[in-house]
């Protein structure tokens, strides 16, 4: 089953099965916010220091190589640069391809050689083996590897074998290069905005059920916990809790933006009824925007404070 963090950050069709069990997967599945919390986003890997032997596996590793998933027949394409850098090309439905950077590095004088694949903002590299076969293709031990996990010591009948296509180090035409961090950074505020709005929603019923809105996170129940790794979230009344409230989600990580949802009662030909909003910071933060202001005589729309804009 394909993982659904993996389909979070890059939604795919035809996802040739290779690719589910790949160090790809592990690599996208485990970004995290232990990754995104450090205070400066990591680069991708050098090579170690230069050497002889370092060198010729490089200039060997150098180029294009692509492997068949046996299941569908799709191509996937590795490429190496003598700059230490990696990418993975995969296929996009039909005739798309998408390019995803890694950093690489390598150990020659292992046996089999030593191939660490790092991703910008994943701390935990995906320790592996490769070796060049009598045949000149490159064999390597995907299956298996994750992040932060002990390096396999030998192949197994799951190696993927790779072929060289070229010796050409530039992406294919209609392959485009994936922000990896942009992506990370769209789905975990997602978390924000996704949880602040089932907030918004449980408070409405909640006001016209029982016209009150619920004042704590555990009586709204929703198992959503006061914090979790990149976000706190808090329910702070208003007055005595029967015409609006507010809910924050603030970020606990630098490069997030903060939430704000509110729930007000308004007149609306002649009937009461709720309005929601929620504000989002313009730019990251760790205070998340003040109250919004609730709807004006005959209008509905809640305006958001400054520095702060509507998710829509």
């Amino acid at each position: 089953m394909l993982d659904l963090k993996f389909t979070l950050f890059f939604p795919m069709k035809n996802t040739p099965k290779l690719l589910v069990s790949s160090l790809l997967v592990g690599l996208l599945s485990t970004i995290n916010t232990t990754a995104i919390a450090q205070s400066a986003i990591a680069p991708l890997v050098a090579q170690s220091p230069s050497n002889s032997s370092t060198d010729a596996v490089v200039k060997r590793l150098q180029g294009r190589w692509e492997v068949e998933d046996p299941s569908s027949g799709e191509k996937l394409i590795w490429i190496f640069t003598q700059e230490g850098e990696l990418f993975m090309v995969l296929p996009y439905g039909e005739g798309t391809r998408f390019a995803l950077p890694f950093g690489y590095q390598i150990d020659p004088t292992s046996q089999p050689m030593h191939l660490d694949v790092s991703l910008p903002q994943q701390e935990e590299k995906v320790l592996t083996i490769l070796e060049f076969t009598a045949d000149g293709e490159l064999r390597v031990q995907i299956e298996g590897t994750n992040p932060g996990e002990p390096r396999p010591t030998a192949f197994n009948s799951e190696a993927a074998v790779f072929s060289k296509v070229d010796d050409a180090t530039t992406l294919p035409p209609d392959a485009e290069v994936i922000d990896a961090g942009a992506q990370v950074k769209k789905a975990q505020e997602s978390e924000g905005k996704t949880y602040i709005g089932a907030m918004n929603r449980v408070q409405q019923i909640y006001m016209l059920e029982r016209k009150q809105f619920v004042s704590n996170l555990q009586e709204l129940g929703l198992g959503i916990e006061p914090e979790t790794e990149i976000y706190r979230y808090q329910i702070l009344p208003q007055g005595d809790g029967t015409q609006q409230v507010m809910m924050t989600a603030t970020a606990k990580v630098a490069e997030l933006r903060s939430y704000t949802g509110a729930v007000f009662v308004i007149e609306k030909d002649g009937q009461s009824t709720t309005v929601t909003a929620i504000c989002e910071t313009d730019q990251p933060s760790s205070t998340p925007p003040a109250m919004p202001t609730p709807p004006s005589q005959g209008s509905a729309e809640i305006q958001c404070p400054s520095g702060s804009n509507p998710v829509r």
